[in-house]
């Protein structure tokens, strides 16, 4: 984030993101819900969960495998911070960990920006494994089984290389069949 704070970074974008190598990500779809955000704004967005550290102290943060997105407003603090925050995290763990747990955890000391949702949990986002066994999104020819495959997935994690191309098939798919009266758009 130091890097992106360039100058010649700063306006490069409105949204930078962060997600695993081995997540599905529906572009159309994420661009579509960040034009709720606004960019100029100080954001830290992705799928909040809780850390519990040995000491018993607990993190919120955002889940790397759902991705997590900051906003170019909040693209200079973070370019400011990012060497604090990588000395601690060296100082304290030896830069192991979990990075997603780190990232937020300097996000809130720093700058007390908590991690806001931008999807709903249990409609929007495939990331465990009970999840992923509530659908077929995974699965070849899927076909007219309307509960197969939720139409407003932004996120699937964790996919293997070959199923990549199955799971887009199958949002795409799933986002085609629905009425475009029911856009996936976030309650008001």
């Amino acid at each position: 984030f130091e890097a992106l704070g360039r100058p010649e970074w700063i306006s490069a974008c409105d949204w930078y993101m962060k997600a695993d190598a081995d997540s599905f990500l529906n572009v159309p779809l994420l661009e579509e819900r960040l034009r709720c955000f606004d960019p100029a704004e100080f954001w830290f967005l992705g799928v909040p969960q809780v850390a519990h550290s040995s000491t018993g102290a607990m993190t919120r943060f955002a889940s790397g495998g759902a991705g997590y997105m900051i906003s170019r407003g909040l693209l200079p603090k973070l370019a400011t911070w990012s060497p604090f925050c990588l000395l601690q995290l060296l100082q304290h763990s030896g830069g192991t960990g979990m990075e997603d747990v780190s990232f937020a955890g300097c996000v809130w000391k720093w700058g007390h920006i908590d991690v806001a949702t931008y999807v709903d949990y249990e409609t929007e986002v495939i990331t465990s494994e009970a999840a992923m066994n509530r659908t077929r999104v995974k699965e070849k020819d899927v076909l007219e089984d309307a509960w197969a495959v939720p139409p407003c997935i932004f996120v699937v994690h964790s996919v293997t290389p070959e199923e990549l191309e199955i799971v887009a098939e199958n949002v795409a798919r799933a986002r085609r069949q629905i009425p475009s009266s029911k856009r996936c758009m976030p309650d008001p």
